[in-house]
């Protein structure tokens, strides 16, 4: 009963973390960090004077509450909505972002306008010296808005999100993820499978021994450089270990897009797709300010315990109830 119960709850949660893969592919890492405005924004502030002093701030996001910007209002950086409505009557310089609600802009934005399914109004009295970028909704403009950057639509251009530079160098970091999950898939195919059938059938098990491996590894590799004799196998243990992790962060992120496709694209449930899709939400999560870092340090223990389960995925520490799809 308690695996059908973590398959329910799993369940549940894949179109939650699909939606996520897809806000953050669309910048909202960089959102959520509170990044500044792109190039091209600041260029067109600068050109248009100094204006005047800012009059707020808003610093962490707004959970389904509306967000009001009052005429005469200057807020000085990104406003970040969840479930809520933003109303700009005064002027945003910052970024403008909103997860499930509308926004209503009747004033300025020195930035990019980013929603993800809502509707944006540009009213007549609306200027927005950025982009526009929509997910799931649509626009209405009024005839004497200014909108100096351009419109994206993510449902018709998918490559705008990825291509975006909203989100800065990160991409890199998912591509070169993804590189490493398509090298080890590959060239050990069978290795981390059984890595991956470690983490699916003995989680809390892989997550028990990650963590102690990781608090005594230190222990271990003080000793063995105390013993002189046995640097070098201190610097083998210490390469063994980074490469576990990366075997089993590969593993646990074919999972996840095994997962994911299965439920929204099933056609689609190929080998090396479940592997970029999965690492590529493991890694855009891994960027999120304030749990970025847990969400990555979780998927990577876990794969590490699932490695040292496994023996480095050599055999199956427990017997599958299905065969094993290579």
């Amino acid at each position: 009963m308690r695996n059908v119960g973590h398959k329910s709850w799993f369940s549940s949660t894949l179109p939650g973390l699909w939606l996520v893969a897809a806000f953050l592919l669309g910048g909202g890492a960089a959102i959520l960090a509170g990044g500044q405005p792109v190039l091209a924004a600041t260029a067109n502030r600068h050109a248009d004077g100094p204006g005047p002093e800012c009059t707020g701030e808003h610093h962490s996001p707004s959970f389904g509450s509306a967000v009001m910007v009052n005429s005469g209002e200057v807020i000085c950086s990104n406003l970040t909505s969840f479930g809520g409505a933003i109303v700009i009557r005064g002027e945003v310089k910052g970024d403008v972002f909103a997860f499930g609600g509308n926004v209503l802009i009747d004033g300025q934005v020195d930035g990019n306008v980013t929603l993800y399914g809502g509707n944006v109004t540009l009213q007549d009295h609306a200027r927005v010296n950025g982009d526009v970028h929509l997910c799931g909704g649509h626009r209405t403009q009024g005839e004497a808005k200014v909108l100096r950057g351009s419109v994206f639509d993510c449902t018709k251009s998918a490559g705008m999100l990825v291509l975006s530079d909203t989100h800065g160098d990160f991409p890199l970091w998912a591509i070169a993820w993804v590189a490493l999950g398509w090298l080890l898939t590959a060239l050990l195919p069978e290795h981390v499978m059984l890595v991956r059938t470690t983490v699916k059938s003995k989680l809390s098990r892989s997550l028990v021994l990650g963590p102690l491996s990781i608090v005594l590894a230190p222990a271990v590799l003080a000793v063995l450089i105390a013993l002189i004799i046995s640097i070098p196998l201190a610097i083998i243990v210490s390469v063994g270990l980074v490469a576990a992790w990366a075997l089993g962060t590969v593993a646990v992120g074919w999972l996840i897009g095994a997962a994911l496709l299965k439920r929204v694209f099933p056609q689609y449930n190929a080998r090396l797709l479940q592997v970029t899709v999965g690492l590529t939400v493991l890694a855009l999560a891994g960027s999120l300010p304030y749990i970025g870092w847990l969400i990555s340090c979780a998927a990577g223990l876990i794969g590490l315990g699932a490695v040292l389960l496994s023996r480095f995925g050599t055999r199956l520490y427990s017997q599958p109830r299905q065969p094993l799809p290579l």
